[in-house]
């Protein structure tokens, strides 16, 4: 493990992740935004500096606006810190106002998309990169040094309901990074940590890569719809929309940002029945439609993605228990699939036995 020196991060905005993500052609006369911003008002130049100081082979560079550094960059979980790094990267003052991580399009030919936030390591990507309101809930990056002169890359979902990439007791100071703070949109920040603050980076852990003494785990006090009680669990997982009038603007527009058309279009396909039990603890809405919501299999914040093949509908009460119980079995490479298209998968809920079945048109996008 390493001994972490600081921390800069950046909570990524709907913007942000569009530009990244978005395909070629989008932008009229250009190709649009390829970085990503971190306001001076936030992390100065001069922090920057102080980041980057004993670093090994950062090369400072004076831009036409301010300073540059261009380093090597390691990836949590991808690099072991054993080896040279396989990619270098570069942040400079793009204005006044700014400082910027660049190349970071995604379907851009000169595109240096860090690894760590690579679709390919599992960092999320939009279901539909037209669409730019695509960005989940509390999606942060992060760039951590080490007393050791390594930067390393990293993310996590600071959405209320994700586990935070930590364990232990950690000092105080890292808790802003864990904050949300009322201008949330877009803010960051840079933690410096003191000699007495024993805060270590294990790059290998993909879950809890930030470590201190102690085994605590967290999750992030941050409001999260999600974890109410079924009306807002519905709405945030069908099309019906006549609870929105008494909700909030910013509540709807992240509402629509979880892509319902897709899951109603699965509700649909169920014909809003559980794929574990059935009718079997279902009731329904004042509609006479069952009441069903739609799981994550793998959650977004262990490299899951948004999408269809990673979605079944469920009832609530299965629904609680995927996310508390404890959940063994669950390999979609261990789906078996008869004559007639059907997937069936055996898992176990707190060592009972359960089965996850999957339609033959759900199946064949698995």
């Amino acid at each position: 493990m390493e001994r972490v020196k600081s921390i800069v991060y950046r909570h990524l905005t709907n913007a942000d992740f569009f530009n990244i993500n978005k395909p070629p052609g989008m932008e009229l006369g250009g190709g649009g935004q390829a970085y990503i911003d971190f306001p001076t008002s936030s992390v100065t130049p001069a922090q920057w500096h102080e980041f980057f100081t004993g670093i090994n082979g950062v090369s400072v560079q004076q831009e036409t606006q301010g300073p540059s550094w261009t380093f090597p960059i390691y990836s949590l979980t991808l690099d072991n810190g054993q080896n040279p790094a396989v990619q270098s990267l570069k942040i400079y003052q793009r204005r006044q106002q700014s400082v910027s991580i660049t190349s970071q399009k995604l379907f851009s030919s000169r595109s240096n998309r860090v690894r760590a936030w690579h679709p390919q390591s599992g960092f999320p990507i939009p279901v539909d990169n037209t669409d730019r309101s695509q960005c989940p809930d509390g999606l942060m990056v992060y760039l951590a040094a080490t007393y050791e002169g390594k930067v390393w890359a990293g993310w996590f979902l600071n959405d209320g309901t994700t586990q935070l990439p930590l364990k232990g007791i950690p000092p105080q100071s890292i808790n802003s990074m864990f904050s949300l703070p009322a201008d949330a949109e877009g803010y960051s920040g840079i933690i410096n940590f003191h000699s007495n603050d024993y805060l270590y980076l294990n790059p290998l852990d993909k879950y809890y890569p930030l470590q201190s003494q102690g085994t605590e785990t967290y999750t992030s006090g941050v409001y999260n719809p999600a974890n109410d009680e079924s009306t807002f669990i519905d709405d945030l997982f069908n099309n019906d929309n006549s609870q929105f009038e008494v909700l909030s603007k910013e509540y709807i527009r992240k509402v629509k940002a979880r892509n319902k058309s897709i899951v109603t279009k699965l509700k649909n396909l169920y014909n809003n029945t559980c794929q574990i039990t059935g009718n079997q603890f279902a009731f329904q809405k004042k509609d006479g439609i069952n009441y069903t919501e739609v799981h994550h299999l793998i959650p977004l914040g262990e490299g899951g993605s948004d999408d269809i093949r990673n979605l079944i509908v469920v009832n609530p009460l299965i629904h609680k228990m995927l996310h508390h119980a404890t959940v063994t079995g669950l390999n979609l490479e261990n789906i078996s699939i008869d004559a007639h298209g059907v997937g069936t998968l055996q898992i176990n809920i707190n060592d009972l036995p359960y089965t996850i079945t999957w339609h033959p048109k759900h199946t064949a996008l698995i």
